[in-house]
């Protein structure tokens, strides 16, 4: 086995071992909050983030991802990057702060004025740990960032439940975001132990500015879109709907959190490396995409003839307006999950350029799409804004299989995995007309063991061969965690 390869899979068992970690304490906690709090206590959780999220943006203008995606970087780098980080941190920390009141009018929610302030603070915070995170990302040393993620989100949900069953309601989600964030930064600083000189260099942020603008504007654009809706759905319809797809949207993320995402995350550095090599390169990146879209139709279809049972055991009754809504969403969850796959693949190559014009090109979609909360309901603007993804996941499919001369194989091994997935379900659903027992995790258990056995005949069907290859790499991601 290669060196980038091994690196790259104890890469892929550490952000595993990350996100499974995370995700188990973050999913566990959510759990007990859900039960205790109210939709509503959710939906002002939504609202808060989305300002939040939309100032966040500017912290970094993309630096982060072009220190790691840039061959050469010096010490003067990260630490032009980390005075540029702190200064925007505590404007935009003052900026929100200041601002929190129009917010609050706009919703007509007094509450929400303290709830933003205190808010605030996370990107002063957050100012701090920017740069070293990029640093592990670089160097692909994800134990540590999996370390620090895993026991801050326990303190910090810990110290959530207490607040939620002492009667704090929505203050015990705000003050859990805070402190895992501090826990966060603070351990990531002392584990990392890397160290640099406070200097400042207009020339190193130049440098650097030519990649990230590109990705900050694409970071913008993303940003937008993807929290105007709960900022217009808070606004037209209530925070308890809100709630309902807040708790949707945040179990679609974990559904995927730990999965095709995992692997996206360690794409860029390890891509980067063999820029120079075509044949690996293009073989890598076909391997990568049969994995990705294997996993991903897997997951989507499991979640998916499961959900109803899913909401209902974990959040209890109150939150079943959730499931038609979560049904929608996870239906084509798949695209943005591949679609990572080409936005690493461009970003390996240097074409930011490129990747920004297909996001506008996305972004007009998206933004379209929007005319249905205003003039339909709910369902109809996701069921719009699956259409938008898959139209996105197919230009970026075209985009990479010219730019990598693919022809059309990987739209062949798209539309295969589709038919799998529709039929899949599509037998699922019609069998559970006939045998539904009405007890829950009885339920739950049949549904989703049928759809994999289903599912994975059918792979081993018509796509015999790619699945071998899916054991060959889970074989040998086990023997590098085992050596």
């Amino acid at each position: 086995m290669t060196s980038l390869k091994k690196k790259s899979l104890t890469g892929l068992v550490w952000d595993f071992v990350g996100k499974l970690g995370l995700q188990g304490v973050g999913f566990f906690v959510s759990i007990i909050l859900a039960r205790i709090l109210l939709p509503e206590d959710f939906g002002l959780l939504a609202i808060i983030t989305v300002f939040i999220n939309l100032a966040n943006v500017f912290l970094d203008f993309g630096f982060s991802t072009a220190l790691v995606q840039r061959n050469i970087v010096t010490k003067e780098h990260y630490a032009s990057v980390f005075f540029m980080n702190v200064i925007m941190g505590v404007f935009l920390g003052g900026l929100v702060f200041f601002t929190a009141p129009l917010v609050a009018s706009f919703y007509e929610k007094e509450v929400l004025t303290n709830l933003i302030r205190v808010m605030s603070f996370s990107f002063v915070i957050n100012s701090f740990g920017n740069v070293t995170r990029a640093h592990l990302r670089r160097i692909m040393n994800f134990k540590i960032i999996s370390v620090a993620n895993i026991i801050s989100a326990f303190i910090s949900g810990f110290i959530a439940v207490f607040m939620a069953y002492s009667g704090y309601g929505v203050w015990s989600l705000v003050v859990q975001i805070l402190v895992s964030e501090i826990l966060n930064n603070i351990l990531i600083f002392v584990l990392s132990k890397f160290r640099f000189k406070l200097v400042f260099s207009l020339k190193a942020v130049k440098e650097l500015w030519g990649f990230g603008s590109k990705i900050f504007l694409t970071g913008v654009l993303d940003t937008i879109f993807i929290n105007l809706d709960s900022l217009i759905i808070g606004k037209i319809l209530n925070p308890a709907t809100l709630g309902y797809y807040y708790r949707s949207k945040s179990l679609e993320n974990f559904s995927f959190r730990y999965t095709a995402s995992t692997l996206s995350n360690i794409l860029l550095p390890s891509l980067s490396t063999i820029n120079n090599e075509p044949i690996v390169y293009k073989n890598t990146v076909l391997k990568l995409f049969k994995i990705i879209s294997f996993v991903s139709f897997l997951a989507c279809g499991v979640f998916l003839v499961g959900a109803h049972e899913i909401i209902l055991l974990l959040f209890s009754d109150k939150w079943e307006p959730s499931v038609r809504i979560f049904q929608i969403i996870i239906f084509g969850a798949f695209a943005p999950q591949i679609f990572n796959l080409f936005y690493n693949i461009l970003l390996s190559k240097g074409l930011s350029g490129l990747y920004l014009k297909i996001n506008v090109f996305s972004k007009v979609l998206f933004f379209t799409n929007f005319i249905f909360l205003f003039y339909a309901d709910l369902n109809s603007y996701l069921i719009g804004f699956i259409c938008a993804q898959i139209i996105v996941f197919f230009t970026g499919l075209i985009v990479v299989s010219k730019k990598l001369n693919f022809k059309n194989e990987l739209f062949y091994i798209s539309i295969k995995n589709m038919v799998i997935y529709l039929v899949s379900i599509f037998i699922i659903f019609t069998l559970k007309q006939y045998v539904y027992l009405q007890i829950l995790h009885i339920d739950l258990l049949i549904s989703s063991i049928t759809f994999l056995i289903v599912f994975l005949t059918f792979y081993f069907m018509f796509m015999k061969k790619d699945l071998i290859l899916m054991v060959k790499e889970i074989k040998e991601v086990l023997n590098i965690k085992n050596g």
